[in-house]
């Protein structure tokens, strides 16, 4: 029984490294970035983040102070609300249930115009990456490049070791803020 599966596992074996041998043995070159240190590091990046900060401080100190007169409302119709009438505790209910709605929908629109502002700004930054990465790769001979942007177990990339003369973030960053200049 034995011998019957030990000829067919042995013609896999030696197939795998007729196969796998040969593109270990040709060394082929690789690299690894860490996208995320280019774009801390890159003044390009750190740019488009600053105009995306600034857009959301100005809806964020709109949206605080419509914050901050609701809650008045609310200790208002709080502390009130046992000498007026039915009617006018009622009427003062529904129009900071109105008030909150209005601003549940102005917060939102905050939202989607900061995330409008940072597709706008950052996507000519993650393509012009993209390309550079490429182009490094291709000029450089890189077979393979790999993201880096955390070691260890903490790693999002399933890359544990690689030695730091792998790295090639930094040139990336430098052709980054040439051709974003």
């Amino acid at each position: 029984m034995k011998n019957k599966f030990a000829a067919p596992l042995l013609a896999m074996f030696l197939l795998t490294l007729f196969f796998v041998l040969p593109s270990v043995a040709v060394g082929g070159s690789i690299a690894t970035v860490s996208v995320q240190k280019v774009l801390d590091n890159s003044a390009a990046a750190m740019d488009a983040r600053r105009k995306i900060e600034a857009e959301y401080e100005k809806h964020r100190e709109s949206l605080q102070k419509d914050q901050a007169e609701l809650e008045a409302m609310r200790e208002e119709i709080e502390k009130k609300s046992t000498v007026w009438s039915e009617q006018v505790r009622s009427q003062r209910e529904r129009e900071l249930e109105r008030r909150i709605r209005e601003f549940e929908a102005r917060n939102e629109d905050a939202q989607h115009a900061v995330q409008s502002v940072e597709q706008e700004l950052m996507e000519p930054v993650l393509q012009a990456l993209n390309d550079i990465i490429e182009e490094v790769g291709r000029d450089n001979g890189y077979e393979l490049i790999l993201d880096y942007t955390e070691k260890g177990l903490r790693t999002r990339t399933g890359l544990f070791y690689a030695d730091d003369a792998l790295d090639i973030s930094l040139k990336v960053q430098e052709k980054l803020d040439q051709r974003l200049k």
